[in-house]
């Protein structure tokens, strides 16, 4: 955000830094995207960054630390309050944070360290507040460095030279404070910013921060404290090395693979990251001669958790010590093949996974938030080759029988729980009913997981999560009671010894009282009948009714007696099983008055045959049973035509039968806007738990978009007069700002930016409203052999009929461009939308390949 140049031609103890920006690149900077906690992220990583150097260059520091002290919301809502981040790192000399306050300068080396200072710095302070307070000690001088740094007054002022202080150092001895403060007004884009970031709760904070430096963490090394309370690192509840499955074709089958090898080396330049050919001594880009050998090691973990979940699996990816991305799944459990289709891997034969990691990947370089890793690098190909592959995880999937790597073998041993016990190592317990293992229900799971959290004996190693693995395959071993008289062992069902004819289990007669066996119907001894006819009234178990005994058939429904009710919740749960990933155990939406209506418990149940009501011939495809009032059991028959023929979606039928009940609990609610209507509430729950799942995928479309407009872009370079350069002022605010974006992502030093406007360059990375705006007012840039070889500007103009056939010309193209740039900017679904969007990226493709 800031050029700094310092200059010394004042007082001893003043400095003044230049921080005089291309103005739309100030603007664009400060509104630069990125998430409330990746800014604060941002400037703890370089806290942790000078604990790094310190220890580089020899330099002791006691019990390193990094502090973040938040404001109240009270205070954020009053204009009140800083956000203070601070540590007793050893701190920067003046000549370093000149270089540290300077957009797109990072003074770390892009190998060893987190932070990119300069312009991580400089975007994260800006989105939080408009007023930044750097301060700086080092141990071995007598001043720190003091500089504040305010956006508005620079903006309002045009001056962009401030003054860097050296004043007495205080009780800091070493170390950096940063304070921001003076938080952005009604009407900016980033108001708000800090206050989300507050609102997430400090436990909350602390709790993310634990999980993106938990390597960090786990060495006990360096503390990072959040308001006084210190972050714990986060674990991952894993089974141990030992544990294993067998597998016929793969043998055993380890719960973990651990992992620390180096996969290729290469030459890079430490000034400008260019790769050098092993012969070279210096840089062919840059000239210079700080050469390193940089090893792409890759170490770490994968494994399996030892509960599945739908959300929480996939791997960690770390970056020195810092988690870049949070459970992937995408680069691991997703395969595009050479047609550019993608193959879902895992998890397809459930909604649940379970393969977890953390896997250390210092080498690959990220972008310029760290917000991911570049993918398109040949570094991070040759890391996902090592650890998924180089085919679908799927074994019948061409070339998987060459796949090796650790996440493969993991699949192979582990894609899904089908059998609990140690067939698939999962929890459960032996069902007499059925003869076979069952596995443990989530609420187990979830008592057993907060006891690993707590760090409890057995339950935070897998010792007592082994015991119910084991339980599952252990069939009781029935008993063999002994007579009492000759101590026989007998059958446990036995009624009579088999030795001496003592009843072991017995009763009374009714008629002599002698003791016979059990299920005797009559007595061996007189003979007599030991069925009492007992004559009582019945209840009828379809309506309720209470009939006379003499009647087989009911006096109110004419059931027969003994009749089932087949809509009946005792009937219906037995006749089901519960499908955990359509059912919602606290389900809210907004209704019409602003207000959230009250949690709603959501059961689905898929009934094992149809459902028929009593009396009927034709069933029904759902029945709602109403358990409580905030709790609802949706049966449903999935065989049900509604659902084979008709393709009706599950998640439709649940979230209206949810809908209704939503909507008769909440009567009183004023519909006047329209939205206290059961097929709108219908739709927010639709939307709010299954609208990833339903949702057609339009990134094919995307691609052809980006794909044509790059085109185009690369063509008016090439192909444009010099005065191209001067539509550089046409960009507005927001079209600078994605821009500015673009070019920081491709790793572009944002200083040089009048060199792009000068050779053009800067059309690259405009956004497609930009190109559209062009072509309205310039179009002579794109035809006669420019982009498209359609002639324009070389006709003559002056012809009436000529004049028309270039208004033609144009409106045509401009429609398509304007097609595009809908598309792009709403997304909108419609089917006639997307026929018009490809049809117009078919004139435009065909016509600029011409």
């Amino acid at each position: 955000m800031r050029r700094v140049t310092m200059y010394s031609d004042i007082q001893s103890n003043e400095v003044v830094l230049n921080l005089t920006p291309d103005p739309k690149v100030l603007i664009a900077l400060t509104h630069t995207h990125i998430q409330p906690l990746d800014a604060l992220c941002e400037l703890i990583d370089n806290a942790i960054d000078s604990f790094t150097s310190a220890k580089l260059q020899g330099i002791s520091i006691s019990n390193p630390v990094v502090r973040i002290d938040l404001p109240k919301i009270s205070e954020i809502d009053s204009d009140k309050g800083v956000v203070r981040i601070s540590d007793n790192g050893p701190g920067m000399s003046a000549s370093a944070a000149e270089k540290a306050l300077r957009a797109g300068f990072s003074g770390n080396n892009p190998y060893d360290t987190l932070g990119l200072f300069g312009m991580g710095f400089n975007i994260s302070t800006g989105k939080i507040g408009s007023v930044t307070h750097f301060f700086s000690a080092r141990q071995e001088e007598d001043k720190a460095v003091d500089v504040v740094i305010d956006l508005n007054k620079i903006n309002e002022t045009k001056d962009y030279k401030v003054v860097a202080y050296k004043v007495d150092k205080g009780a800091t001895s070493h170390g950096t404070i940063i304070e921001v403060s003076n938080w952005w007004p009604n009407g900016n884009d980033n108001r708000g910013f800090v206050k989300t970031l507050v609102s997430y709760g400090a436990k909350k904070i602390r709790d993310e921060l634990g999980r993106r430096y938990a390597t960090i963490l786990r060495k006990n090394e360096i503390k990072i404290i959040v308001n006084e309370v210190s972050c714990e690192a986060f674990e991952h509840c894993v089974w141990a090395d030992s544990r294993y499955v067998e597998k016929q074709k793969h043998g055993k089958i380890p719960a973990v693979y651990r992992f620390n090898e180096v996969i290729h080396t290469q030459k890079k330049c430490l000034h400008c990251t260019a790769t050098l050919e092993a012969f070279q001594t210096s840089c062919p880009a840059c000239g210079s001669q700080e050469i390193r050998t940089i090893e792409e090691r890759i170490s770490g973990w994968v494994g399996i958790q030892r509960f599945d979940d739908l959300s929480e699996f996939g791997i960690d990816l770390i970056r020195n010590g810092r988690a870049i991305r949070i459970s992937e799944k995408s680069a691991f459990f997703e395969f595009v093949d050479e047609f550019q289709k993608t193959i879902k891997d895992y998890p397809i034969d459930s909604n649940f996974g379970r393969i977890v990691g953390e896997v250390h990947l210092d080498h690959i370089p990220v972008d310029f938030m760290k917000q991911d890793f570049q993918r398109s690098s040949p570094e991070w190909h040759r890391a996902i080759v090592y650890l998924r592959g180089e085919s679908s995880l799927q074994p019948t999937q061409p070339g998987a029988d060459k796949n090796t790597s650790p996440i493969f073998k993991l699949f192979q041993g582990y894609r899904k729980v089908k059998t609990a016990g140690k067939t698939d190592m999962y929890m459960g317990t032996w069902d007499p009913v059925k003869e076979e293992p069952r596995r443990i229900s989530r609420d187990v799971e979830k008592e057993f997981y907060q006891k690993f959290k707590n760090k409890e004996v057995g339950y935070y190693t897998d010792d007592e999560w082994w015991k119910k693995v084991e339980e599952a395959d252990k069939k009781p071993v029935k008993q063999m009671p002994l007579c009492p008289v000759c101590g026989c062992q007998n059958l446990e069902e036995a009624e009579v010894c088999i030795a001496c004819q003592t009843v072991l289990k017995g009763k009374k007669c009714i008629a002599c009282s002698e003791t016979i066996p059990v299920s005797a119907k009559v007595c061996p001894s007189c003979g007599a009948s030991q069925q009492a006819e007992i004559v009582k009234p019945w209840t009828c178990k379809v309506c309720g009714t209470k009939n006379n005994a003499a009647l087989t058939v009911c006096s109110n429904c004419g059931a027969v007696q003994g009749e089932e009710n087949h809509l009946s919740k005792e009937y219906l749960l037995a006749d089901s099983d519960k499908d955990d990933a359509l059912s919602i155990s606290d389900c809210t939406v907004a209704l019409s008055n602003g207000q959230n209506c009250s949690p709603l418990s959501i059961q689905v149940y898929i009934t094992k045959h149809p459902i028929r009501p009593n009396f009927e011939e034709k069933t029904i495809p759902v029945y709602t049973v109403k358990a409580t009032l905030n709790e609802l059991l949706i049966f449903v028959d999935k065989t049900h035509r509604m659902f084979k023929n008709c393709k009706m979606r599950l998640e439709q039928i649940v979230a209206s039968e949810a809908a209704e009940h939503i909507f008769m609990l909440n009567k009183a609610v004023s519909s006047s806007n329209g939205r206290h209507t059961i097929p709108y509430i219908s739709w927010q729950i639709v939307e709010k738990y299954w609208a990833d799942k339903l949702e057609d995928n339009s990134d094919d479309l995307m691609t052809d978009i980006n794909s044509i407009v790059g085109i185009i872009r690369e063509r008016l370079v090439l192909s444009s007069s010099d005065s191209l350069s001067e539509c550089f002022d046409m960009l507005t605010n927001d079209e600078t700002t994605k821009m500015v974006n673009e070019m920081l992502n491709a790793g572009i030093d944002i200083t040089k930016i009048e060199t792009y406007k000068a050779n053009r360059h800067f059309i690259k990375y405009v956004p497609v409203s930009y190109i559209v705006r062009l072509f309205e007012e310039k179009p002579e840039f794109f035809f006669d052999g420019h982009v498209w070889n359609e002639p324009y500007a070389s006709l003559d103009a002056k012809d009436q009929i000529i004049r028309f056939t270039q208004e033609r010309t144009k409106a045509l193209y401009q429609s398509c461009l304007q097609d595009l740039l809908y598309y792009v900017t709403y997304k909108n679904q419609a089917d006639y939308v997307l026929q018009k969007t490809r049809i117009a990226l078919q004139l435009l493709r065909q016509k600029v390949m011409e």
